[in-house]
């Protein structure tokens, strides 16, 4: 899974703070996920599952 592999390959959540924790990746044809980068943990947290559309 790319969140597994590549956590900072998602688009920042917020377009000011580009180097922020908060990612976005779309998936599918109409879903997206936001998720909580944690590097000193190693961690990812899913916040959010949405189908856009």
């Amino acid at each position: 899974m790319l969140l597994e592999t590549a956590p900072w390959s998602g688009q920042p959540y917020r377009r000011d703070k580009p180097h922020g924790a908060l990612r976005v990746q779309p998936f599918a044809t109409y879903g997206q996920v936001v998720y909580l980068v944690e590097e000193d943990q190693r961690r990812v947290h899913v916040l959010m599952v949405q189908w856009v559309g």
